[in-house]
């Protein structure tokens, strides 16, 4: 299955996350250099909560690359809908940037439009195998 528009609706949707927490920290602290703030987002805890969204994407990577089972991928769109979901692995910190950007609310709504599209493609086509 082709998962090239949920890609990018996932990495749209972490590009919006990012560059809404660099505003905050820049208005909050100054400007700093991409490499340093790229430090800043694999190793301060304050940004750790990115981590399950930045993970997803390079399982998703990985899953177009090596043969996985149905289930296996199942079980991926199943870790997406978890991390996706405002209660979800990016917990409170996500719900509050959706309710406070509209760029962000946009791109979660694409990537679970993105994801919804592919599971209903899923359902139908397990069906019709049943039937066929």
């Amino acid at each position: 299955m082709d998962n090239t528009r949920l890609r990018s609706a996932l990495l749209s949707l972490h590009r919006s996350l990012v560059d809404f927490e660099r505003g905050a920290y820049e208005k909050a602290n100054g400007p700093v250099a991409n490499a340093e703030f790229l430090q800043m987002l694999m190793r301060d805890p304050a940004f750790a909560w990115l981590a399950p969204l930045t993970s997803l994407i390079a399982q998703m990577d990985e899953i177009e690359v090596e043969e996985h089972t149905e289930a296996q991928r199942e079980a991926w769109y199943a870790r997406a809908r978890s991390v996706l979901v405002r209660d979800g692995a990016l917990g409170a910190n996500y719900a509050e940037r959706i309710d406070v950007s509209a760029d962000i609310a946009f791109a979660h709504a694409a990537a679970l439009h993105e994801l919804g599209s592919i599971l209903k493609c899923a359902t139908v086509g397990r069906s019709a195998d049943v039937l066929g």
